[in-house]
């Protein structure tokens, strides 16, 4: 009786392996309808949409926030991907998000920007944005001289190369720490 307990054992055991050697992902991988591709392991983008690097399908021209959250064509991720807001906007110390034209009061309501309050491009042509040594730069951004880096408002210029939040502390080619620390040598980040 034991042995014909081990031989069905055997037998069931052979079985699940040669599945499993026969579909080495096993049951995680999915078949995509026609006019889809796989993305990932168990997701089938359609057409408009293309896959992150982590398997999540996003919109063409999206921009992609991380684990699995997405913003459309001509918005970015705000509040560590949780919201979308649009290209120009500008989120107050308060969490309230000002639309394009308008900046945040001390109180962190949103109120018109003004003609003195438009950011200028340095060393380009106020009224179309061009740069001298050619190109055209988006609205609000900005090239390095020393680098020729083009950086977006809320950003400075890098040593080296690059752009780093304007608030950060700049370790230099794009590479940054938060305010109150140091960049290490071997790269990182430590309290002051």
């Amino acid at each position: 009786m034991l042995r014909f307990l081990f031989l069905c054992l055997a037998l069931v055991l052979g079985t699940a392996v040669d599945a499993q050697l026969s579909n080495p992902l096993g049951s995680t991988r999915s078949e995509c309808p026609i006019g889809t591709q796989q993305c990932g392991f168990r997701n089938c983008c359609r057409a408009g949409t293309t896959c992150s690097w982590d398997g999540h399908c996003i919109p063409l021209g999206g921009t992609y926030c991380g684990g699995g959250r997405s913003c459309p064509v001509g918005q970015f991720c705000i509040d560590g991907g949780l919201r979308c807001s649009a290209h120009g906007s500008k989120q107050c110390g308060n969490g309230k998000v000002c639309p394009p034209g308008t900046v945040c009061t001390a109180s962190g309501d949103c109120r018109r920007t003004t003609d003195q309050e438009q950011l200028l491009v340095p060393g380009a042509d106020p009224t179309t944005g061009c740069l001298p040594g050619g190109g055209c730069s988006n609205p609000g951004w900005f090239q390095c001289s020393e680098t020729d880096s083009e950086c977006r408002p809320g950003f400075k210029c890098s040593k080296g190369r690059g752009c780093v939040p304007i608030k950060a502390v700049d370790c230099g080619y794009g590479k940054w720490c938060k305010p109150g620390e140091q960049c290490l040598p071997e790269g990182g980040c430590a309290p002051e």
